[in-house]
């Protein structure tokens, strides 16, 4: 069985953790499974080679050069034809909706379901976040993969909604997130007692701010990460992708009176193993968000997208979501709540409740992929 991976990648670390979280999910139940991907900048052939995942031989020339080399070195070479797939599976986080456009959702998917459908290929869309599809280009593209995809999965109800407007017709599926599943690891040499509190920043709080509000994050992220310091829980900025963020953290600490650490770390499993050592964490990522709630850990939450409200909702834990960011009056009292120990260990009790009850879920979504696969 070759399996092509499709929207996850090594840079954003909630992508990479769903990567994990797939072939996991996949090695237990078909060993013999061969996992393939496009080379990019964010998924390039070395890192690929590493998680003995194959190169995708794409593209006219690199695809005629295959067709001459015998199927037993192209495999020693690490390379599968696209012919040569029998599964295709988008973990895409959030690739589909007008944020994104048509012509990305045409080159995610648009472009090749038709053909791939004709070559006898599944295409299952993992459970993730959807539209909202405004754009007349885009609901049309939207209606061709809806149709010729064999099982989708909408990862919370807005999502869902969203998918039954563009095409009422279509079957599709409401999960969770599937990262719920995936055990973290604490990195070597990591003191929890020395990193309390997890600041992680995300550069599209930024990014999806009107002109009036460009400055309104950083202020919260400055004010938030004064008061954690003041009540002595020991706050660090955890990066979960790339420089983006990371540039974010040092721009807070050259206003701050005392730098916190910024700590990076190449596997996702280690960042989810930090997070479940946190006494709480203040998140901007939405796999951050994920890591913090499966693991019943107290968080406070900022949002861009309506991924965020749904995610929070599907915990029971709305409370967590700071809806403005520039009343750090309200952030403050938020911060000396969940910092309490009475009310931070309430939070965690309720939330090992919900997570139990996501990772059946995703438990379940698993067993319908499963049917379509063997089918």
């Amino acid at each position: 069985m070759i399996i092509e991976l499709r929207g996850v990648e090594f840079v954003n670390k909630g992508a990479e953790l769903m990567l994990h979280a797939i072939m996991e999910q996949i090695a237990d139940k078909v060993p013999d499974a061969i996992f393939v991907m496009d080379r990019g900048a964010r998924s390039p052939v070395k890192k690929l080679k590493q998680h003995n995942i194959y190169v995708k031989l794409n593209g006219r020339r690199y695809s005629k050069l295959g067709q001459y080399l015998p199927k037993p070195l192209r495999r020693r070479m690490g390379y599968i034809l696209d012919k040569e797939i029998g599964i295709v599976m988008d973990g895409s986080g959030f690739a589909f909706g007008d944020q994104w456009g048509a012509p990305y959702a045409e080159r995610r998917l648009g472009s090749n379901i038709i053909k791939w459908k004709k070559q006898g290929k599944k295409i299952i869309l993992l459970p993730q976040a959807f539209g909202p599809f405004k754009e007349p280009g885009l609901r049309e593209i939207m209606n061709k993969i809806l149709f010729h995809a064999d099982l989708v999965f909408a990862r919370e109800q807005q999502s869902y909604e969203y998918l039954r407007d563009v095409s009422p017709a279509a079957q599709f599926l409401l999960a969770p997130d599937f990262t719920n599943l995936i055990k973290g690891n604490l990195p070597t040499g990591f003191n929890p007692e020395k990193h309390r509190v997890a600041i992680i920043p995300n550069y599209k709080m930024i990014e999806q701010a009107d002109d009036n509000n460009q400055n309104a994050y950083f202020d919260f992220l400055l004010t938030a990460a004064r008061e954690v310091s003041a009540l002595g829980l020991h706050p660090y900025f955890l990066i979960h992708e790339g420089n983006h963020d990371a540039e974010i953290a040092e721009k807070v600490n050259r206003e701050l009176e005392k730098p916190l650490a910024i700590i990076t770390n190449e596997n996702p499993v280690m960042i989810k193993g930090m997070i479940a050592s946190a006494y709480f964490i203040i998140c901007s990522r939405f796999h951050g968000t994920v890591s913090a709630l499966s693991q019943a850990v107290p968080c406070l939450v900022t949002s861009w997208s309506h991924k965020y409200e749904m995610l929070l909702s599907e915990y029971e834990y709305e409370e967590g979501l700071i809806r403005d960011l520039g009343d750090h009056t309200h952030t403050k009292k938020l911060i000396h709540k969940i910092a309490d120990p009475d009310t931070n260990k309430a939070i965690s009790q309720k939330l090992a409740l919900s997570s139990n009850i996501q990772k059946e879920r995703s438990l379940e979504m698993w067993e319908a992929v499963f049917k379509v696969i063997n089918k």
